[in-house]
C-alpha cells in the first residue's frame, strides 16, 4: 500500500520538479543599443502585453509607446500618441495597462495635487482618447491596475503618499466601457510605519469588480493583499491586510527591492506573483516567480536574470513592470522590466494543474472548506447513497499518518481526522469500488 502511495507523490512531486525552472527566450538591455529609445535615463518604466494581437507594449514615458515582437523582442511600431486628445503633461504613459479585449490604458503621473489623467486607445490601431480624469490629494499614476473588460473595466490608481505614511488607492469605473469616473477611494484602517508608502509602485486587482480585493506593493516593502471594505457616504472604502508575502531578502530570493509585480492566473487554474524591476542589489534584474494558488502558502516557482549583479545600473526611481502570456499549453511567458537595466521574457515549464479542491465519481464527490487548515485534517463528502469508506491521510514520504473507516449518508457529511502532521498532505478516500485523492496543506 505504501509503495502505491510513494508513486502517487513521486508523480506529484516530479511534475512539480519539471515545473521550477524558467527559460529565458530573449534579453535586450538598456545600452541605447539593442533599442535606440531605451538608455539609462529613468523612463522606461511600464510594459503590458496585448492578448488580441499577440505583441508586447512599452512605453517610454513623456515620449512614445512602442510594439515589440514577443518572441523575438525586436519593434515593429509605436502607437499614435498625437492628436486633440492626447495632453502637455510632462509624464504620460508612467504605467500602461491592457485588458482581455485588447483596450489599451495608460496613466500619467500626477507628482503632487492636482488632477490625474488616464489615456485609451480602442484598439492598437486606434488614436487616444481621454478617457478619465480626477482629483488627486497626492502623488498618483505610479501605480496603475486593471480589470474587466468593456462595461465591467474597473481602473485602480495610486502612488506615493502626501506624507510619508499616508496613501490613498483611487477606483474608477465605467457604464459604456470608453468613459470612467472615480467610484470610491480607498484608505488604510490603519497607517502603515514611518515612511513606508505600501502601494508606491503597484496596485493589482485580485478579482473582478470594485469589491475585489487588491494586492499592493512598495519599492522597498513587502506584498500585501487587502481586503476592501463596502464605500461609505462619502464615497470612501477602508482597507485591511489579510495576507502579506514575504518575498524575501538575499542572494537568489526575491528581494523586498523589486518594484514591479502582477498577479494572474494560468488556464489550468494557478496562480502566481512574478515581481521584476530592482532598486537594490538583490533584487537587481531578477524575475522572480511565486505561486500564491494558496495565497497563505507561498513557494518560489522559479528565478531568472537578465543581468549580473556586478553589471547592475542603479535605477533611482525603483521602477519595473511586469506582464504576462498564458500560452494554452500548460507553459505561462512572462515579460519583465527593469528600468535602466533591460527587460526580458521568460517561459515556464509545463505547469501541473491545480483543480478546484473538488473531484467527483459517479457514487461519490470529496471536496475541502478549509485550505490550508489547523488542528485537524477537515474535508466533507457527498455521497449518494448510505456506505463505508475508507480514509487514509498520507504525507509526501508515502506514509500514512492517520487512517478511519467512517459510514457515511446521502448528501453531504462532515469529517475530521485529527493529526499532528503538516505541510503537502493527500487525502484517499476509498469506497472499495472507487478511490479520490485531493491535496490540502496544514500548518
Amino acid at each position: 500500500m505504501k509503495n502505491i502511495y510513494l508513486l502517487l507523490v513521486s508523480c506529484c512531486f516530479i511534475a512539480n520538479v519539471q515545473a521550477q525552472s524558467l527559460t529565458q527566450n530573449w534579453k535586450k538591455l538598456a545600452n541605447g543599443t539593442d533599442y535606440a529609445w531605451f538608455t539609462g535615463d529613468n523612463n522606461v518604466t511600464t510594459l503590458a502585453f496585448n492578448p488580441i494581437t499577440n505583441k508586447l507594449l512599452v512605453a517610454k514615458r513623456a515620449d512614445r509607446i512602442f510594439v515589440i515582437n514577443p518572441a523575438t523582442g525586436a519593434q515593429e511600431d509605436t502607437l499614435k500618441t498625437t492628436g486633440a486628445a492626447i495632453g502637455t503633461e510632462g509624464l504620460k504613459y508612467n504605467k500602461i495597462r491592457v485588458a482581455a479585449d485588447g483596450a489599451i490604458y495608460a496613466i500619467s503621473l500626477q507628482t503632487g495635487v492636482g488632477t490625474a489623467r488616464i489615456y485609451r486607445w480602442a484598439s492598437q490601431t486606434d488614436t487616444a482618447t481621454l478617457c478619465a480624469t480626477f482629483a488627486v490629494t497626492e502623488r498618483c499614476g505610479d501605480a496603475f491596475g486593471l480589470a474587466g473588460t468593456g462595461a465591467t473595466t474597473v481602473l485602480y490608481a495610486s502612488g506615493a503618499g502626501a506624507t510619508n505614511n499616508a496613501f490613498s488607492i483611487y477606483i474608477l469605473n465605467t457604464t459604456d466601457g470608453k468613459s470612467f469616473a472615480l467610484e470610491s477611494k480607498v484608505t488604510m484602517t490603519s497607517a502603515p510605519t514611518t515612511n513606508q508608502q505600501w502601494a508606491n509602485r503597484v496596485v493589482e486587482p485580485a478579482g473582478i469588480g470594485v469589491n475585489s480585493d487588491i494586492w499592493i506593493k512598495g519599492g522597498g516593502f513587502i506584498a500585501r493583499r487587502l481586503k476592501i471594505s463596502a464605500k461609505d457616504a462619502m464615497n470612501i472604502r477602508t482597507a485591511t491586510v489579510s495576507t502579506a508575502v514575504d518575498d524575501g531578502t538575499g542572494i537568489g530570493q526575491a528581494s523586498i527591492g523589486y518594484g514591479g509585480m502582477r498577479l494572474f492566473t494560468t488556464s489550468n487554474n494557478n496562480k502566481f506573483l512574478v515581481l521584476a524591476g530592482g532598486n537594490n542589489q538583490y533584487a537587481a534584474t531578477k524575475t522572480t516567480v511565486l505561486n500564491v494558488t494558496i495565497d497563505t502558502f507561498k513557494t518560489t516557482y522559479g528565478v531568472d536574470s537578465m543581468t549580473t549583479q556586478a553589471n547592475y545600473i542603479t535605477n533611482a526611481n525603483g521602477t519595473g513592470d511586469v506582464s504576462f502570456k498564458d500560452n494554452g499549453n500548460g507553459t505561462f511567458t512572462t515579460y519583465s522590466l527593469s528600468t535602466n537595466n533591460g527587460m526580458s521574457a521568460v517561459t515556464s515549464r509545463n505547469v501541473t494543474p491545480v483543480k478546484d479542491i473538488k473531484s467527483a465519481t459517479k457514487s461519490f464527490a470529496v471536496q475541502t472548506f478549509e485550505n490550508p487548515m489547523t488542528d485537524a485534517v477537515k474535508f466533507q463528502i457527498n455521497a449518494t447513497s448510505d456506505k463505508k469508506m475508507t480514509v487514509n491521510i498520507v504525507n509526501t514520504l508515502g506514509s500514512v499518518v492517520a487512517t478511519k473507516q467512517v459510514g457515511v449518508n446521502v448528501g453531504l457529511n462532515t469529517i475530521n481526522l485529527p493529526t499532528t502532521a503538516t505541510g503537502l498532505l493527500f487525502i484517499v478516500v476509498n469506497d472499495g469500488v472507487s478511490e479520490q485523492t485531493v491535496k490540502v496543506f496544514k500548518q
